[in-house]
């Protein structure tokens, strides 16, 4: 079965570093994001360079809204292995 990751600030350069090395290691990368443009490049990116990875739009930058993108992925995938969130733009 296909591994998971939702990782979370797809607008940070770091971040779209560390989701492609999970890319790297057979992961499927869903990239979210507040900023939609900026998670569709990251995950372009990704793909470009022969990596499973998709957008995802973040519609809050809080625990609801990571938790809502979790469900989301489910819904699309059946299930998620991971979340990585970049805690700098969270808003508790």
């Amino acid at each position: 079965m296909e591994k998971i990751a939702l990782v979370t600030g797809a607008q940070r350069p770091e971040v779209v570093a560390y989701a492609r090395m999970l890319a790297r290691q057979g992961q499927h990368i869903v990239l979210a994001s507040t900023e939609w443009a900026k998670a569709v490049d990251a995950a372009l990116t990704l793909q470009l360079e022969g990596l499973s990875a998709e957008a995802l739009h973040l519609k809050d930058a809080d625990a609801a809204g990571v938790a809502a993108a979790r469900q989301q992925v489910i819904e699309r995938r059946g299930h998620v292995d991971a979340v990585f969130i970049d805690e700098s733009g969270l808003r508790a």
